[in-house]
């Protein structure tokens, strides 16, 4: 912190009072008589220390006096002029005394202090009444040091610029394809601050080397319009915190002893005053001291001498800045090309700069957020510059449209349904002559594998045959039409609800595109349009059932958006749903799809003795069905309704001498539609029994007939075994009939070989069948042949002779040789196989 002394607000306040030169002191003399010739001759005074000169004669009317040094002048005026009375003076040192001489006395003017002028000096009145003519004056003064001053006023001005970026609008939502013009406003604000130099030098000189040393200088700036004052100061007390710059020189040809520069920097954002101020006043305090024993006090004699005056220089500020900075702003912008895009100057405010977008923000390529920056430079010093910059931000939201669609397919479809009834019949009995309407090939697979289908046939069986017939009962069915082929379904246009869309036309086109090529136009009806989607509707009459996709397209118009957001048409943009397959599946009205399906077994009468009887097949048969039948098919376990044939049925009426001993077994397979038709088909077993007819010699079956025939089965009881019995012991083999006929001949054994067909033509015997002589002289030699003979494989001549007669026995019982094959179900067969 500064100490100030108490002399310096009192020195700073006299030079400003006094810097108009006006001030003066004017003192009441001492008159004194005689003559007073210099300075030394001061009453009191004693020795005079300092200077003095006399004009010797009366001054004349402005005339100056050197002071000893060229520029030290002292100039006298008479007040008023042209008289001799009374004297004034004006002069560049401070004089202590002036005396003034008339007459024969002189008038002593003391100041304290010293004073540069004065008026109406005179001298003594004489016997007049008034002053006598001056007749020459003295002035006395102690060389003073001098201060002079020079005030130069600068001033910069410096621009700072901030900068503001909007976007108008900041929001954008639009749908896919559209665009949106933005407008942007770049603002700049100016804040101008003005830095103010007044500087300068101050000089202090003891011109007539009279030991003048300067012990402080305050500096006072003062502008002419305001009462704000501004200090620096400057002493040669140690430890003091000066704001002056001074340095006392050594001594040199100019007498200066204390140079100083100063310089107030003042700023406009401080001093708002200083914008409108055009110049002021620097008045610098200087006091200066003279040691103790230097002889000069005031009069001149010992002691110490402090002496304050004043430097005084006025300023003036130009209108135009010595420098200037940011005086203009230039701004690039990154969206637009070119480093300067626009540029402010200073004074031409409002700084405001509107542009649009060079191009509009469209969907969906500037999704998202847009952000653009402006960045404006200005200079601040003669090589520095300063940047700021801002950016405005645009969210942009794209929306689509959205199409989806549906086809459902209908169509009406009539079935036509074929029973189809045939008969099983074993391969060996498909081949007898008269057998009708059998087909060509044999059944493929399964438990009937081998055997074939009849419509017609012959079934041969002993007086106490029976027959287990086996029945395929088949229904076919087949489209016999369709008809009604249409396609329809919704299409459903959605979008958000922030957006509009505008559609033309209206309503979406739709089109069917077939496989293979082709398509048809569909023109669908719409609800009214509502926030947020188009619901429609189509249908379509197809000319068949064909297959394709459907696809539906709207066409949007495009909108172009100003700054405003005031839309305007500029194209179209197309939508198109997914592809909705066309795939015709089940038909939506069938007709005759399913059928009822019933069997009459033995059902017309008057043809046969056997009782007869029908069943439902299956009530409801919704397709093609095929089903083998035989045994007992009646659902309820309690009832057995066999389908099979006895030979017990041939009336009497077609038995005998020259009758046809036959008879026949209808089988009939009806379908019943839903609505009321119904298709049959029929299969007919011809059965014959010639042995109750006359000089008949029956049947014969195969081994496997008698094997699978027996009272342990699988197929139906032949009572012909009771005759024999299947527990008989077989000759020496240790077993029984049953057991032999059920033993493999494995290696080839020709016991087993010879045994199975010796059982089968005893049992074709018993049963009826007539045996020709080559077959009973067979019989009658394997009896033979087996009687004391072990079941072990027999070898050379025996193997030979088990073989031959197995050859002969053979066809005996497969027909080839006696009264023929009697007719073997294939279930017979089947069952045997297991």
């Amino acid at each position: 912190m500064s100490r100030h002394r108490s002399w310096r607000p009192l020195v700073a306040a006299a030079l400003l009072f006094a810097s108009s030169g006006a001030w003066a002191a004017s003192v009441l003399p001492t008159t004194y008589s005689g003559n007073f010739t210099s300075c030394d001759d001061l009453p009191g005074v004693g020795t005079w220390q300092g200077l003095g000169y006399s004009t010797g004669n009366p001054p004349a009317e402005g005339q100056s006096y050197n002071l000893g040094l060229p520029g030290q002048t002292i100039t006298f005026n008479y007040t008023p002029p042209g008289q001799n009375q009374y004297l004034g003076f004006t002069s560049t040192m401070p004089m202590d005394y002036v005396v003034v001489k008339g007459g024969n006395a002189y008038n002593v003017f003391h100041y304290q202090p010293g004073v540069t002028s004065d008026t109406n000096l005179y001298s003594p009145d004489n016997a007049s009444g008034g002053p006598a003519a001056v007749s020459h004056a003295t002035f006395c003064f102690i060389p003073r040091p001098t201060g002079t001053k020079t005030a130069d006023a600068t001033w910069k001005r410096y621009t700072d610029w901030s900068i503001d970026k909007s976007a108008s609008p900041t929001q954008i939502v639009m749908l896919d394809g559209d665009s949106h013009q933005v407008d942007y406003t770049v603002t700049a604000t100016a804040l101008t601050r003005q830095l103010y130099r007044i500087a300068g030098t101050i000089t202090v000189k003891d011109p007539f080397s009279f030991g003048w040393n300067a012990t402080a200088v305050v500096d006072t700036l003062q502008f002419n319009n305001s009462a704000n004052q501004f200090v620096l100061q400057w002493t040669a007390q140690p430890g003091d915190t000066d704001t002056l710059s001074c340095v006392k020189p050594a001594p040199n040809a100019d007498k200066i002893v204390l140079s100083c520069t100063y310089a107030f920097d003042l700023s406009s954002l401080s001093y708002p005053f200083l914008t409108s101020a055009s110049g002021g006043v620097n008045a610098a305090g200087i006091t200066a001291t003279r040691g103790s024993g230097c002889g000069c006090g005031d009069d001149g004699g010992s002691g110490t001498q402090s002496y304050t005056f004043s430097a005084t220089a006025p300023f003036s500020i130009s209108a135009n800045p010595n420098e200037s900075y940011g005086d203009t702003f230039a701004i690039d912008d990154s969206m637009l090309p070119g480093s300067v895009d626009h540029s402010f100057a200073l004074g031409s405010g409002p700084y405001v700069w509107t542009y649009p977008r060079p191009n509009p923000l469209t969907c969906n390529a500037d999704q998202g957020t847009s952000t653009n920056t402006a960045t404006g430079s200005w200079s601040t010093g003669a090589n520095t510059n300063a940047t700021a910059s801002d950016s405005a931000s645009v969210q942009v939201a794209c929306r689509t449209v959205g199409v989806s669609k549906t086809a459902q397919t209908r169509y009406n479809r009539d079935y036509g349904w074929t029973p189809d009834k045939h008969v099983v019949v074993s391969q060996a009995d498909a081949k007898v002559s008269g057998m009708q309407g059998c087909l060509p090939d044999p059944i493929a697979s399964g438990d009937y594998a081998g055997n074939y289908l009849c419509n017609d046939v012959d079934v041969t069986l002993n007086a106490g045959g029976s027959y287990e017939t086996v029945y395929r009962l088949a229904a076919t069915r087949t489209i016999e039409s369709e008809t009604g082929f249409t396609v329809s379904g919704d299409i459903q246009v959605s979008w958000p609800a922030d957006v509009s869309p505008v559609f033309s036309p209206s309503a979406p086109s739709d089109t069917l595109s077939f496989t293979g090529g082709g398509t048809q136009s569909i023109a669908p009806t719409c609800d009214p349009q509502t926030a947020t989607s188009l619901h429609c509707s189509y249908s379509a009459a197809l000319s068949g059932k064909l297959g394709g996709s459907n696809q539906a397209t709207i066409q949007r118009v495009l909108q172009c958006y100003d700054a405003q957001n005031n839309a305007s048409a500029c194209g179209f943009k197309s939508y198109s749903s997914n592809q909705a397959a066309v795939a015709f599946g089940d038909p939506a009205v069938e007709t005759d799809r399913c059928v009822t399906l019933t069997d009459l077994f033995n059902g017309t009468a008057g043809l046969n003795l056997g009782a007869g009887f029908g069943w439902t097949v299956q009530p409801l048969l919704c397709g093609s069905f095929a089903q083998f039948v035989t045994g007992d098919i009646d659902p309820d376990p309690g009832i057995v309704r066999s389908l099979n044939v006895a030979a017990s049925w041939l009336p009497p009426a077609n038995a005998g001498p020259g009758l046809s001993c036959e008879f026949m077994v209808p089988n009939v397979l009806t379908l019943n539609s839903d609505n009321g038709a119904s298709k049959s088909d029929e299969a007919v077993l011809s059965v014959h029994v010639p042995e109750l007819c006359a000089n008949s010699g029956g049947c014969t079956y195969t081994q496997g007939y008698w094997k699978t025939h027996s009272k342990y089965g699988p197929a139906p009881y032949d009572p012909t075994w009771a005759k024999i019995g299947e527990d008989t012991l077989f000759f020496s083999s240790g077993q029984t009939w049953i057991l032999v006929f059920r033993t493999p001949p494995k290696g080839g054994n020709a016991y087993y070989i010879l045994a199975h067909q010796y059982m089968a033509a005893r049992l074709n015997v018993e049963a009826g069948g007539s045996a020709p002589s080559q077959v009973a002289s067979a019989i009658a030699q394997a009896t033979a042949w087996f009687t004391g003979r072990s079941s072990a494989a027999p070898k050379g001549s025996a193997r030979d002779t088990a073989i031959n007669l197995a050859g002969i026995l053979g066809a005996y019982n497969e027909g080839t040789i006696g009264p023929g094959h009697c007719s073997t179900s294939p279930a017979t067969l089947a069952a045997g196989a297991d």
